[in-house]
């Protein structure tokens, strides 16, 4: 699906604060706010146009070598056309044409009102162009609109000015003598078939030589959309990104945006920092569970350290101190004499270290003695007498 083309509304100044606008579905009068309430000023495309006596159009040569410059040499070469002062206007160029560029002059403060203006009001101006240029113009020809008492002229593709009609037809002789080639044809545009009288009155108007070669045209109701290369939106008044507008319409929902993800951002950091401190809490525990079991040596990681602990203990490739344990226990429990003082296990040669204290040296002998009965092999590393008592060490090995 094609996307749809936006309408065009032209926006003209008639006096200081009064505007017209038109589009192809009609035109109206007023001032900007007027305009800037209706729904057309926000759903159409708006091109500002420059009325023709307030603009110079000039075509300036320049050298080769001036080329990257010319919005710094433009405003020098015209300076002795111009009856105001060079920094008090506003320069336009358009496309170059080899050593050629098209210029629109505008005085800036009278432009730089009225774009404010309907700044203002709302209005997001697309474009500003010379009201000359968008009279309709052919090769070999030269253009006049009339209204009322003021006519349009175009000469060519970039040059036509603005002119009062008792000044008309000295104006238009002048030109004829200055033009290098004169034009083939006259053509005159009106909005709307004229009377005799006023027919009659315009062609008295004109310069003999135009006369003849004079052709009327009715001029349509709406010439739209506009065409022209040659924009006064440019330099200083260039269009910027209407941030401001964009911020009116998405500052709600932006600033509900943002307060979501900071309110996101904390409750993330409020759990981490929580998860954290349960992290180090969990930690803790599992060393001093760890400290419980092996009071020294160093702690890399508690929790594998305890399972290789507790692997051990449950023996591995074959070998398993429970059972070991349990056996040497039965051994134990039938001697009555004997006491053990500590225990321990070896995880890396297989062996339990029993310490015991007997009656005699002759309860260790049983005890050693109920051991091997259970497949035990239960050897003496040492023994000495402590008063009426024996003290002696066992080590005890599963001989399987």
């Amino acid at each position: 699906m094609k996307a749809a083309i936006k309408t065009q509304v032209v926006l003209t100044p008639q006096d200081d604060a009064t505007l017209r606008w038109q589009s192809a579905s009609g035109a109206g009068l007023g001032r900007v706010e007027d305009f800037a309430a209706l729904p057309e000023s926000r759903q159409a495309e708006l091109v500002f146009v420059v009325p023709g006596d307030k603009v110079l159009l000039q075509q300036v040569g320049f050298a080769a070598h001036e080329r990257r410059l010319l919005r710094q040499t433009i405003p020098f070469a015209l300076e002795e056309q111009l009856l105001d002062d060079v920094a008090a206007q506003h320069f336009a160029l358009g496309p170059i044409d080899g050593q050629q560029v098209p210029v629109a002059v505008v005085e800036r403060q009278w432009f730089a009102d009225w774009l404010q203006r309907c700044q203002d009001a709302g209005l997001d101006i697309k474009h500003a162009v010379p009201e000359t240029l968008l009279l309709p113009w052919e090769p070999d020809c030269w253009s006049l609109r009339l209204q009322g008492q003021r006519w349009l002229v175009r000469v060519d593709r970039w040059r036509g000015f603005a002119l009062e009609a008792d000044s008309a037809q000295l104006a238009l002789q002048i030109l004829l003598d200055d033009a290098e080639q004169l034009p083939q044809r006259l053509l005159i545009w009106i909005d709307a078939t004229p009377d005799d009288n006023a027919l009659v009155a315009w062609q008295a108007a004109l310069p003999e030589m135009l006369r003849g070669i004079a052709v009327l045209q009715t001029l349509p109701a709406a010439v739209l959309p506009l065409t022209t290369s040659l924009d006064f939106l440019q330099g200083v008044f260039a269009r910027r990104l209407p941030w401001q507008r964009w911020w009116t319409l998405w500052r709600i929902p932006l600033i509900a945006a943002a307060v979501a993800v900071l309110v996101q951002f904390v409750v993330a950091g409020i759990q981490h920092h929580r998860l954290q401190k349960e992290n180090l809490a969990l930690r803790q525990q599992v060393e001093q569970i760890y400290r419980s079991v092996e009071p020294s040596g160093a702690i890399n990681d508690a929790e594998r350290q305890l399972r290789r602990k507790v692997q051990g203990l449950r023996g591995s490739q074959g070998s398993a101190v429970l059972p070991t344990l349990q056996r040497l226990g039965g051994a134990i429990k039938s001697i009555d004499a004997i006491s053990i003082q500590t225990l321990g296990y070896s995880e890396k040669s297989g062996e339990v270290r029993l310490n015991i204290v007997a009656k005699s040296f002759k309860d260790v002998e049983a005890l050693r003695a109920a051991i091997a009965k259970t497949g035990l092999d239960a050897q003496l590393v040492g023994s000495n007498a402590d008063g009426e008592r024996t003290r002696a060490q066992l080590r005890i090995i599963d001989k399987h």
